[in-house]
């Protein structure tokens, strides 16, 4: 029988009951923080509430949106579908939804020290058919996204995302996350899987005052090859692999947000245009960051502005 962990059951009863109470307070709080034009908030606060719930279309979201309204639950104008869609599609949205994961994972700066790196990949609603990979078809549109995210260990908050449509340039974004997480957090580790085992990203993170922890592969020769980090860190790993394995397999709370992620806010994207895509993903994961701040206020006490 599969051993299963204790749980709180009065704390997660009250995490799991307040999470749509705080949420478009949590909605209006990173609008406001973000966007200073209006119309930018609004298209902002109702995007994020879209989002929030994995299967409406563009349609039943705007009838949602004005149930909302009439309810008074939300106080905003709101704009056609077609307008949404638009504001979906453009690439500069991009720069606006990394500024609202920063801005939401701000709060948990206090308790958040030690980070992990992961890729995942998010289904599409394009699906090569066996008649065209048996026959060698070239195939333009790609049926996933390569999504990179990086997350407290502690809390699973997601302090820096990068989602692709191509494989590749994994190192790249990886050493980008760690300038993006240092800005707001003291780093003190870093694990990854074998994926990001290169010297320039063990150098990265001990730029930033951290210490790196990646599946060393057999491979290594021996040397340092210029940087010390990572000689220290493939003996270590070799000289002491249990003590070593407790610090690396905090990476795996990284599968952890990836779960929680997909099963609250849903595992593929609907739109069709590459940005579209992107847009759509981040979303998801700025609401999935909501449900850990919200679960933060609960377990330990620590209140974000928008909840105060």
């Amino acid at each position: 029988m599969k051993k299963r962990w204790p749980r709180d059951e009065v704390l997660y009863n009250k995490i799991q009951e307040s999470e749509f109470l705080h949420f478009f307070e949590f909605v209006k709080f990173v609008g406001f923080k973000v966007c200073r034009n209006k119309k930018m908030r609004n298209t902002i606060t109702c995007l994020l509430i879209w989002h929030k719930f994995p299967n409406l279309s563009s349609r039943r979201a705007k009838g949602f949106l004005e149930f909302l309204k009439k309810f008074k639950v939300i106080r905003i104008k709101i704009p056609c579908f077609k307008t949404l869609c638009s504001y979906r599609t453009e690439p500069i949205m991009h720069n606006v939804l990394d500024l609202l994961i920063e801005e939401s994972s701000k709060p948990l700066t206090k308790i958040e020290h030690d980070f992990a790196t992961d890729s995942t990949g998010i289904r599409t609603k394009l699906f090569s058919t066996w008649y065209s990979l048996r026959c060698k078809k070239r195939i333009r549109r790609r049926d996933h996204l390569t999504i990179h995210i990086t997350t407290g260990v502690k809390s699973n908050i997601v302090t820096a995302i990068d989602v692709e449509t191509k494989k590749g340039k994994d190192n790249i974004i990886f050493r980008e996350h760690v300038d993006k997480t240092s800005k707001n957090f003291q780093v003190n580790e870093w694990s990854g899987d074998g994926m990001y085992w290169a010297k320039e990203n063990c150098e990265k993170i001990v730029s930033v005052g951290g210490k790196p922890y990646f599946k060393c592969k057999k491979s290594w020769n021996g040397k340092q090859g210029g940087c010390p980090p990572w000689k220290i860190m493939n003996q270590e790993s070799k000289d002491n692999q249990e003590e070593y394995g407790k610090h690396y397999h905090k990476r795996s709370n990284v599968e952890t947000s990836n779960m929680s992620k997909k099963m609250l806010h849903g595992d593929k994207v609907y739109s069709k245009l590459d940005s579209a895509r992107i847009n759509e993903e981040i979303l998801r994961w700025i609401n999935h960051n909501q449900a850990v701040l919200n679960k933060a206020k609960h377990q330990w006490n620590i209140v974000p502005k928008f909840m105060a």
